[in-house]
């Protein structure tokens, strides 16, 4: 319902000719990273009998996004649509065994734009918003002393935060590039959280 609820809102959005702005679209790709504590992993670890331990976490993955928006006056606009954040890794090896965690994040946002015009072909932008962000987790152990197998979700709305810039190359195509926080995604009983930054780098089409 609230995916729905979500989509909604973006459609009536964009279905509003009566007034004098603009609807857009925007495809963009880029890079993630999820602020993931890699003590507090260790330390679960160590806690349930692992010994000798050597760890590592891959933060980094590729995240994406499809939006479609409306600005209503050159200085806001309203967007929204589905963003995937990607995936988080951690892997760790004790005596006699082997674990590894990973979560993945993705779900659709919406966000307040506003916007500041600096000439014809050149603007900066500050976002906020929310996003109804869906965490999968899974953990897995092979030998040693801690034996896990397991997987977990949670699907919670949480705040977005983001600036950036637009270039226009004409007045319907303008190049993007923005950096975005998700903040505390996922559930602290089920998946754990973590915030996760994004860089990327789009194109917007007005039609």
């Amino acid at each position: 319902m609230k995916k729905l609820a979500l989509i909604a809102l973006l459609a009536a959005t964009a279905a509003t000719p009566v007034l004098a702005g603009d609807v857009y679209v925007v495809g963009s790709v880029g890079q993630s990273s999820a602020d993931i504590n890699k003590g507090r992993l260790d330390g679960l670890l160590t806690n349930a009998g692992a010994t000798g331990l050597s760890s590592s976490v891959d933060k980094n993955d590729i995240a994406y996004k499809a939006q479609v928006g409306y600005q209503f006056n050159p200085y806001f606009a309203v967007e929204g649509g589905y963003i995937d954040l990607g995936k988080a890794k951690y892997s760790a090896s004790a005596t006699g065994g082997t674990y590894k965690q990973e979560g993945n994040a993705s779900g659709f946002n919406i966000a307040a734009v506003g916007i500041l015009p600096i000439n014809e072909s050149f603007s900066l932008f500050g976002k906020l918003g929310v996003i109804d962000a869906k965490v999968e987790g899974s953990a897995r152990g092979t030998g040693g002393a801690v034996n896990l197998n397991g997987s977990a979700n949670a699907t919670k709305i949480k705040p977005t935060y983001g600036i950036g810039a637009t270039y226009n190359v004409s007045k319907q195509l303008g190049i993007r590039v923005e950096y975005e926080l998700f903040s505390k995604l996922g559930d602290s009983n089920k998946t754990g959280e973590a915030d996760v930054s994004v860089v990327s780098v789009g194109i917007a089409y007005k039609f």
